[in-house]
């Protein structure tokens, strides 16, 4: 997916990453989802919404992280 000059990718190792469009390979950020990733990012209301086999994860500038496990 392509949005704001941005490339998403997530891959079956469960990483995560966005580069910049263009020819060059300039990564943005990347991270791991621990879990394989098998769907599109989609980018909403200035967020990164992605998923992997487990949760529902969102990425977005200034938010905090709650890696807390719940069942």
């Amino acid at each position: 997916m392509v949005v704001d000059g941005k490339v998403f990718m997530g891959d079956e190792d469960g990483d995560v990453v966005v580069f910049q469009a263009g020819r060059a390979k300039k990564v943005l950020f990347e991270t791991n989802l621990v879990n394989s990733v098998y769907t599109t990012p989609v980018a909403a209301n200035g967020a990164l919404y992605v998923t992997n086999r487990r949760k529902l994860f969102v990425i977005a500038e200034g938010a905090k992280s709650d890696m807390s496990e719940t069942n």
